[in-house]
């Protein structure tokens, strides 16, 4: 089984590949849109703006192929932005439209609580709302590593799978079929994130 990693080169990757070298995680980077063929499992980290990093899928049409792959059953599993673009929309400097595999949009801190201090970065806890295979093994109100300004509105119930707490209650991942998401960096949650990136590579 190989793991594809979408690097799209808005940041550095090298702490997800090293987290996933430390696992000894069969896995290929995936830079265009014909690096997905032998793919078997996707994950789509994110760094940077929203509208910029779709704008980059499309542009390679990396969007088409990871939307092909999904259709096919291969799981992914989206971190921060790669998370995000997993929804319909965001308004980060104008409306830019995601993937749409799920219903919801993401929105400001500041457009909910003015004086909400962002980006929201450092450590905080998941409540862990239903058992999932993504957090198998892991004790709810575990730590996680987070850095963002923007968080998800108008979503479906049914695929929330943990909300964080940052003075409002956000949603910080999602499962639904084979799709997964985190809003937080699993690759620098130590063992924690450690054990959401084993899981979603031999369990989901």
């Amino acid at each position: 089984m190989k793991l594809g990693i979408v690097d799209l080169e808005t940041g550095n990757i090298g702490s997800l590949v090293s987290a996933i070298k430390k696992l000894n995680i069969n896995f290929k980077i995936c830079k265009n849109n014909y690096d997905f063929e032998e793919i078997d499992k996707i994950i789509l980290p994110g760094v940077g703006a929203f509208g910029d990093f779709m704008l980059k899928m499309r542009n390679k049409k990396i969007d088409q192929s990871i939307l092909k792959k999904i259709s096919q059953n291969c799981p992914i599993l989206g971190v921060c932005v790669g998370f995000q673009v997993l929804f319909k929309n965001s308004n980060e400097h104008k409306l830019s439209n995601g993937l749409g595999l799920l219903d919801g949009n993401f929105i400001n801190f500041k457009d909910e609580l003015e004086k909400i201090k962002i980006p929201h970065v450092g450590w905080n806890e998941c409540k862990i709302l239903k058992k999932n295979k993504l957090f198998e093994g892991i004790k709810n109100n575990s730590d996680f590593y987070f850095t963002h300004s923007y968080f998800l509105k108008n979503y479906n119930q049914d695929n929330i799978l943990s909300k964080t707490n940052y003075d409002i209650e956000f949603v910080s991942s999602i499962s639904h079929q084979n799709i997964y998401g985190v809003q937080f960096h699993p690759e620098k949650s130590q063992i924690n994130g450690l054990n959401i990136l084993k899981n979603f590579y031999e369990r989901c």
